[in-house]
């Protein structure tokens, strides 16, 4: 059971899944948003840790887990928001991708509600997929920010 750790920009690549960092940028644009994700790694435990609730956040709610594979252990805590518009961080794999790479859940709290979500690199801005009637990959090419203006190209996936 080998497992690989690779370092990439904002965090670590564990086992082929992504674990990044991200914080609050605040830009011109739109007020701060007051979110982030941070990724520590010791030894072969790996601490995720985000928070993508802001000062005007009404709807918050708690969700992590822990998995084991081996030595390794990635632990996940996350606090949420249902009515987030912008996030600065990114979201950590879900549970059922470790779970399809062979780790064992050793601990779960909440559930995670947020999948497929884009962000606008220039205002972070959030297009989330399950609110919207049309998918973002499904989007036109001419497609633009509501915010921002910015152009579809700039937009990254985050969870």
């Amino acid at each position: 059971m080998s497992i690989t750790v690779e370092k990439i920009p904002g965090g670590f690549r564990v086992d082929g899944l992504d674990l990044k960092r991200g914080k609050c940028g605040c830009t011109s644009i739109i007020a701060c948003c007051y979110s982030w994700s941070m990724i520590k790694q010791s030894g072969n435990r790996f601490v995720f840790t985000a928070k993508a609730t802001g000062p005007d956040t009404q709807d918050t709610f708690n969700w992590g887990y822990t998995v084991k594979k081996g030595d390794f252990t990635v632990e996940v805590s996350m606090e949420d928001a249902r009515d987030k518009k912008l996030f600065s961080g990114y979201y950590p794999p879900s549970l059922e991708e470790w779970i399809g790479k062979g780790w064992e859940v050793a601990k779960k709290e909440g559930e995670r509600e947020d999948f497929s979500m884009w962000r606008c690199t220039m205002c972070k801005w959030l297009y989330k997929d399950q609110k919207e009637n049309v998918k973002f990959a499904d989007l036109p090419e001419d497609w633009k920010c509501p915010v921002c203006k910015a152009e579809k190209g700039i937009f990254e996936k985050v969870a």
